[in-house]
């Protein structure tokens, strides 16, 4: 019960200063597009792997596959594996 009631003073507290613009998140990882599109290819063309791809961009599983949504929605590449 306290502790639940603790949690709810923190979601208010958090709530709060998202409205006054102090609680913003964590800050996006920087990616190098360039890069990213090259290795993008090789991937697709099957000459690395995802694993190499994620090691070589430095990334890890979840934000290597949310990049690659956005890399192709952005450039309008169809999934279609």
């Amino acid at each position: 019960m306290e502790r639940e009631l603790l949690k709810q003073k923190q979601r208010e507290g958090i709530e709060i200063a998202k409205l006054q613009g102090k609680y913003k998140g964590r800050k996006p990882i920087p990616i190098d597009w360039t890069k990213f599109g090259q290795l993008y290819e090789e991937l697709k063309s099957k000459k690395i792997t995802a694993r190499d791809f994620m090691r070589k961009m430095e990334l890890s599983a979840n934000t290597f596959y949310r990049r690659v949504r956005e890399y192709e929605s952005h450039n309008g590449i169809a999934n279609l594996d």
